[in-house]
């Protein structure tokens, strides 16, 4: 017995390790998920439609957007376009406003009101598709409709069967005026100038079977909302676009011919906005081990899909679902665009900030002209609050407003476009448009630093955003001391011989040190404390998203830990990114329990029926910085270390993720088995060295290529599984733990009762 006993567990035994050495030859890929049972379990769903924007089935193309919701006793298809905007300039500069005079404009809605009283409604927002379905039961009939805003064609279709009574359903069309929505929500700031100069009352007619709707702007474009009807019997197919143009003539033109072509292609129309999106999804993949943060990290994914494109337009705060009342028609710079574009590096689409960059080094002009003192603009540039597609945005020191003063705008959002050239380790973006960028935005703090008796340069009083001004702001101090960093490790890595590298490395070896509070961890500023809750984690950017202070430094623990509790302590003023923000910071302490807890926070309190997010109005921005801070809980890259599942809750034990992308251009996959990492692949697209933290025993790693050549590495910390690879282009190597089973990347499985979490089911 004891011999059959041990011959059974040898076979076992020999078993596991060819299936260990036979899956370690393979490439993980997103392509091995099966994505449309996947994100099935996250679709949103509705048993009851209501009259609520943030409850809506939202859709959009990156230009054009629909929200379907309910207004009365009819559902209304609530559409915008993105580029939409004032566009004007008062002779007067100085009256300018981005409020008014660039502020997106809302464009309408059409209203499907049924025959008969509703009896039930249901809808569900397909994310694989992109599509939105549902049902309408009346007392009268019934209205099956299915609707989409086409991927890569500027054209929204609406399809409709209708049984008895319901085959004559109303379809009417309601055109928004074309004035600010922060006039029309009731602020009174508005400048006199631009009231007294109203846009032209929008046109509504018909032309050879052509819906039109054409609204000329002051700002001398046109924008027409054109649509029309065709019916097969029971069916109804609806085609709807927005053209947005310099004259007239040529917005009609270019609507009726989207128009003609929809119709044209009736056949493929709906293949092609598929296939877009289902060859869109496979960038990256991560599964979760809460279904509800699950489904709200993949539909942020597929809002990112709605909200931009690399040919399209920045990311304001409303996306294409523009409304007509909010006080925030604009873009906003002093944190919203940067959390706006924080998932997009990992989740390997990089790609879609692009219109970002592009606007930044198209507009040098307006960058300039943003700072106040004639005499800098040669080689300083700035960036204030809010701004349009122009980048205009003066930053004033001495105005009215001295909160206006926010000197780190300009820095902040250059992180991320680091974060896109180091992300792609795209040299040439890095050093013939990253570079001269930040060079120009450290040159704007060397102009107004002073330095004073005890030789250290000091900052004068400038905003930190969402509290107060200071002298050393610290919001200002963490960025500027990021942006000396970065230009002097880029001008040593690349060799560049810059002729400022010396005055660069006496700003950062003599900057002050940021103002600290032995009580209560970092102040605002010189001479001023946290006294009161905070939304803006302004004043901690040296820890998080900067990590200039971080838990390597042992030394820096206290103050960090002091410094977040002391923030979170005050909860008044929290809002939703608060909790995204101390998320990602305790993340970087290792404590996912904490990350974790977090979120939850932000989901429960704040999050709405279709994830979109409000603070008195519309704002993009938080939901998709919730979605950055799960990718944090999975990998961390920063300080030239990338760090696998570091922060992963202890109450999941199963986690997986597939191609997140990091500083050096690796495209990381993982998985977790029983909390214990049990699988680690490194793609590496343009080869270098990979310093790579496993957590594994790095007694036990199995360290493949799949090439079959011996990997270069050395093991750094033992006691962290911190390794060193040296890689080559294209090199996929993989590491495992011999006296483990492999488990590869794969959803979690989770309770069917757990699943399609958004929407509106009351089940």
């Amino acid at each position: 017995m004891k011999y059959y006993f041990l011959k059974a567990f040898f076979i076992f035994l020999t078993a596991s390790l060819f299936f260990n050495e036979l899956h370690a030859q393979k490439k993980i890929t997103p392509q091995d998920i099966d994505w449309k049972l996947f994100l099935n379990q996250h679709d949103l769903i509705w048993n009851k439609i209501t009259p609520d924007y943030y409850a809506g089935a939202i859709m959009g193309n990156g230009l054009l957007g629909n929200n379907i919701y309910k207004e009365g006793d009819s559902y209304k298809f609530h559409i915008g376009r993105v580029d939409v905007t004032e566009g004007r300039m008062p002779a007067d500069k100085a009256q300018y406003s981005n409020l008014y005079h660039g502020a997106r404009l809302p464009v309408g809605y059409f209203l499907m009101k049924p025959v008969g009283s509703v009896l039930s409604e249901n809808m569900r927002l397909s994310l694989w598709d992109a599509t939105t379905t549902g049902t309408i039961i009346t007392d009268k009939g019934k209205i099956s409709f299915k609707s989409y805003v086409h991927a890569i064609k500027d054209i929204i279709i609406l399809e409709t069967n209708t049984e008895g009574g319901e085959t004559n359903f109303q379809w009417d069309w309601k055109a928004l005026k074309a004035i600010s929505p922060r006039y029309v929500f009731g602020n009174n700031d508005a400048p006199q100038e631009y009231l007294n100069n109203p846009n032209p009352d929008v046109k509504i007619y018909t032309e050879d079977n052509y819906n039109l709707s054409v609204q000329n702007l002051k700002g001398g474009k046109t924008y027409v909302v054109a649509w029309q009807e065709t019916k097969k019997g029971s069916i109804r197919r609806i085609a709807i676009t927005i053209s947005h143009e310099n004259t007239e003539e040529s917005a009609i033109k270019k609507a009726k011919e989207t128009i003609d072509n929809a119709i044209k292609e009736t056949s493929s129309l709906e293949n092609s906005h598929k296939q877009w999106w289902h060859a869109y999804y496979p960038a990256s993949f991560a599964s979760f081990g809460s279904a509800k943060m699950e489904s709200f990290y993949w539909i942020q994914q597929y809002k990112l899909g709605c909200l931009t494109r690399p040919d399209k337009y920045i990311i304001d705060l409303q996306g294409p679902w523009a409304m007509e009342k909010t006080p925030w028609p604009a873009i906003w710079m002093n944190l919203n665009v940067q959390l706006t574009y924080s998932p997009l590096f990992t989740a390997n689409r990089a790609e879609m900030s692009e219109p970002l960059w592009k606007a930044l080094n198209d507009n040098l002009k307006s960058l300039s002209e943003n700072v106040f003192v004639d005499a800098w603009k040669k080689d300083a540039i700035a960036m204030g609050r809010t701004t349009s597609y122009h980048m205009y945005s003066p930053l004033m020191e001495n105005g009215t407003n001295k909160m206006l003063y926010e000197a780190g705008n300009m820095t902040w959002i250059l992180l991320y476009y680091y974060q896109y050239c180091t992300y792609l380790q795209d040299k040439d973006e890095l050093l013939n448009r990253f570079y001269p960028l930040l060079k120009k935005s450290i040159a704007y703090y060397e102009y107004i630093r002073e330095k004073r008796e005890d030789g250290k340069y000091h900052l004068p009083e400038t905003a930190s955003p969402e509290y107060s001004t200071a002298k050393d702001c610290n919001y200002d101090l963490a960025l500027l001391q990021w942006g000396l960093r970065t230009l002097l490790q880029i001008n040593e890595v690349y060799k560049l011989n810059d002729k400022k590298a010396s005055a660069w490395k006496d700003f950062k070896d003599n900057l002050v040190d940021y103002p600290t509070d032995t009580e209560k961890g970092f102040m605002i500023g010189e001479d001023v404390n946290l006294t009161s809750s905070h939304r803006h984690y302004s004043h901690l950017m040296m820890i998080y998203p900067l990590y200039l202070i971080n838990w390597e430094q042992p030394e820096n623990r206290e103050l960090i830990s002091k410094s977040i509790a002391h923030w979170q302590s005050m909860t008044s003023y929290l809002q939703g990114y608060s909790f995204t923000g101390s998320s990602s910071m305790y993340s970087m302490t290792g404590d996912g329990e904490k990350a974790v807890a977090q979120l939850q926070k932000l989901i429960d309190k704040y999050i709405r029926p279709n994830t979109l997010y409000k603070e008195t109005g519309p704002v993009i921005e938080t939901p998709l910085a919730g979605a950055a801070s799960l990718q944090d809980l999975y990998l961390q890259a920063w300080n030239d270390k990338i760090r696998v599942f570091s922060a992963v809750p202890k109450s999941w034990p199963q986690a997986s993720f597939i191609n997140f992308r990091t500083e050096g251009a690796f495209l990381i996959s993982a998985s977790r088995d029983n909390g214990k990492t049990v699988f680690i692949q490194i793609e590496s697209e343009k080869g270098g060295l990979c310093s790579i933290q496993t957590f594994m025993n790095t007694d036990n790693l199995d360290i493949q290529k799949l090439s079959g050549r011996k990997v270069d590495f050395s093991v750094t910390d033992k006691s962290s599984g911190l390794l060193e690879i040296k890689t080559k282009k294209g090199d996929i190597i993989q590491i495992t733990d011999k006296t483990l089973q492999i488990i590869l990347p794969k959803p979690i499985k989770h309770l069917k009762s757990e699943q399609n979490a958004y929407g509106i089911n009351s089940r």
